[in-house]
């Protein structure tokens, strides 16, 4: 049988159930006929079987032709005949009955068949040939009953057997239209007809042949919808006869399913209808149920185990889409289906245990992978100590974490999310979702790892190769939560959180230390600007929390600041002090402080270069001035030398022309001054003179 999901087994319940049958039925594989008269003697059988199934009588219809053929020689003191021959039949077979050359047939119950002994009507001599039937009902078992053999009217399953001897056998099986059909065991042919389908076979050795057909007419099952809140749309299919079967499953997941979606914490994935199906346990590989996940469809055995309801029902979250590990999504399906039963208080089976680890089934659960069938005691030890230990491991995850933790580890497992917060929204990390990666989203960085999962992890879970990782993981976690301290609100880059979330430890321990290193650069940068009453920009910090393949950029930039601050401080010596005489002529009009002060809002814009160019500037116009004052002092003394000396030679030169003006308008009489108050009389009212003219 092919199967598109996953099987899930269940304590309860044979385990190598379909194993048995089908040794037991190798076993009883029809034997040769046993010859009553003649038991060293020849007989060549041929058998020709063909199989009705009739739904509407509940049982399978068999007919068996034979023809037989004495092939013992007759010897010159005895004449060999047959008159009785004995054949094998199903264990299960009622109403046999024989026709033909046969007058009667009697029935003995053995071990794992029933033995049908032919009395023929007549003695069966040399060469010569009898034919007979052989005919009797597989009648279908009730569910839950100990048959192997249903036949219902949506579904059956029953065991085909060969006579014959070899190349001498036919077996031909009816199946009625409507049906689809699987075979298990040797192979069968399937041809179509008028009537619904024929499986052929040619067994190479009718001795062991044996197959097992099940057959289902899906539009038979009864339907009973189960609407629930938050889109749950869930189809009981029921084998009609099977009432029982369908209140149970119904009133479990009415139960079950709201309490199980809010302890998982995640949406309903299934978009459309999911279909619960009652099946055969046999025809289940000896497992309890499985949950196709491809088709979304549960199989669930007619046992009624509401744990393994449950179970089956939370693989629609817990499957190999949302953790790789089979271990992982079976434990998961075991613990919270024992959690749902005990919180609905319903049936809750077995609580979790510590396996045995002398077990004859034990092994690591990181490599208990699906067997597909359960067919031998190995396989089946496996299965039950895979799924004891995964419970218990899983269980040890959930205590230790909490319910709450685990709704948020299950989030961030489905978005494929990093275990690793940084300053900005999750990454999306490329780890598988296994059991290291579940291991760091349950354990919060936080809070203390546990030592209970820790050890549970490593007595039944990991290899002794995983168990190095994990040795190497604390002191890795160590180092990344004294990162945070250092950090003091400053959270790890990617690159440091990458290496962190793929366990690569080595790595991620050089990342860290250069991390550090950076954290003590902007230590470094802090005080030198408090020292300054300066604050320093965000990029430091962007450029820290945003490194993706390395801190090469972030130490570059610490060192640029750092620098900047330098400059800025030594500009500060300079210009704070108030400036000498000579400092102050030399700077004229030119303000220190300008470019100082410019430099400092360089600084807290993040403009590094701008700042440590104006503290240069500050720094060097003061540097200047003492020589520019000088200069121009001399230049103002040599000025005023000049002036000086100039005006002391226009003094002498005017003094020298004063006195050449004086000598000159001395020499004349003296003149005698008149009282400048007496009034002067114009020289128009002067009497004139004899001649006419102005009196002298």
């Amino acid at each position: 049988m092919t199967h598109l999901g996953r099987l899930d087994w269940r304590r309860r319940g044979g385990g190598v159930l379909l194993a048995t049958l089908l040794a037991v039925a190798l076993c009883a594989s029809p034997p040769a006929a046993r010859i009553a008269l003649a038991a060293t003697s020849p007989l060549r059988v041929q058998a020709d079987t063909a199989y009705t199934l009739d739904p509407a009588a509940g049982r399978v219809h068999v007919e068996i032709d034979f023809k037989v053929t004495d092939l013992k020689p007759n010897s010159a003191q005895f004449v060999y005949f047959y008159r009785d021959l004995s054949f094998a039949i199903q264990h299960e077979a009622t109403a046999v009955r024989t026709s033909g050359s046969a007058s009667s047939v009697a029935t003995r119950t053995r071990q794992s068949f029933i033995e049908a002994t032919v009395h023929l009507r007549s003695n069966l001599y040399y060469r010569q040939s009898a034919s007979f039937a052989i005919r009797y009902d597989l009648v279908g078992g009730a569910p839950r009953s100990a048959s192997s053999i249903r036949v219902g009217r949506a579904f059956a399953t029953f065991g085909v057997w060969a006579w014959g001897d070899v190349g001498r056998s036919t077996v031909e099986v009816h199946i009625p239209a409507g049906y689809v059909n699987t075979v298990d065991g040797d192979p069968l042919q399937t041809a179509s007809g008028s009537g619904g389908k024929l499986l052929t076979a040619t067994p190479t050795d009718p001795n062991t042949f044996f197959a097992i057909i099940s057959s289902e007419d899906a539009a038979a099952y009864g339907s009973t919808r189960i609407s629930l809140p938050g889109g749950v749309e869930i189809v009981i299919k029921a084998w009609p006869e099977d009432k029982v079967w369908n209140t149970t499953v119904g009133d479990t997941l009415r139960k079950a399913m709201p309490e199980l979606e809010t302890l998982i914490g995640l949406p309903w994935p299934v978009a459309h209808d999911l279909d619960v199906r009652e099946r055969y346990t046999p025809a289940l590989e000896g497992y309890a149920g499985f949950y196709l996940t491809d088709a979304q469809r549960i199989d669930v055995s007619e046992d009624l185990d509401p744990v393994v309801i449950v179970h089956e029902a939370s693989h629609a979250w817990f499957n190999d889409g949302l953790f790789t590990e089979r271990w992982l999504y079976e434990g998961l399906a075991e613990e919270y289906a024992w959690r749902v039963q005990t919180d609905v208080g319903g049936d809750a089976g077995i609580a979790p245990a510590r396996p045995d680890p002398a077990d004859p089934g034990h092994l690591a659960l990181v490599g208990w992978t699906f067997p597909q069938v359960i067919r031998d005691q190995t396989t089946d030890d496996r299965e039950r100590y895979g799924y004891a230990a995964a419970f218990y491991v899983v269980d040890q995850m959930v205590t230790a974490a909490g319910v709450d933790q685990m709704r948020l580890a299950f989030e961030a497992a489905k978005a494929h999310q990093t275990a690793y917060l940084g300053a900005g929204a999750p990454e999306t990390t490329s780890v598988a979702n296994d059991w290291r990666h579940l291991l760091d989203l349950i354990e919060p960085i936080n809070k203390p790892d546990s030592a209970a999962v820790e050890t549970a992890l490593r007595d039944f879970a990991i290899s002794p190769t995983d168990a190095k990782g994990l040795d190497n993981r604390a002191p890795a976690r160590k180092q990344y939560r004294d990162l945070l301290t250092a950090g003091n609100g400053w959270l790890p880059p990617w690159y440091v959180r990458k290496q962190m979330d793929s366990w690569t430890f080595v790595g991620a321990g050089k990342a860290m230390d250069a991390a550090t290193a950076v954290l003590t650069l902007r230590d470094q940068v802090q005080a030198a600007a408090s020292a300054l009453g300066l604050e320093p920009d965000g990029s430091l910090r962007k450029a820290y929390e945003g490194a993706t393949d390395g801190l090469q950029a972030a130490t570059d930039l610490a060192n640029a600041q750092l620098a900047a601050l330098a400059a800025i401080a030594d500009a500060k010596t300079k210009v704070d002090p108030a400036p000498d005489f000579v400092t102050q002529l030399g700077l004229g009009d030119e303000n220190p402080k300008a470019p100082y002060e410019a430099a400092r809002t360089a600084f807290q814009a993040g403009k590094l270069d701008e700042a440590v160019g104006d503290a240069t500037a500050a720094t060097a116009a003061l540097a200047a001035a003492p020589a520019i004052g000088q200069q121009r002092l001399l230049t103002i003394a040599v000025s005023t030398v000049g002036g000086v000396l100039v005006l002391l030679l226009l003094v002498v030169l005017l003094r020298r022309r004063r006195r050449r003006v004086v000598a000159v308008a001395v020499a004349p009489a003296a003149v005698t001054l008149a009282d400048p108050s007496a009034a002067s009389t114009p020289p128009s009212a002067s009497q004139p003179d004899d001649a006419g003219g102005p009196a002298p």
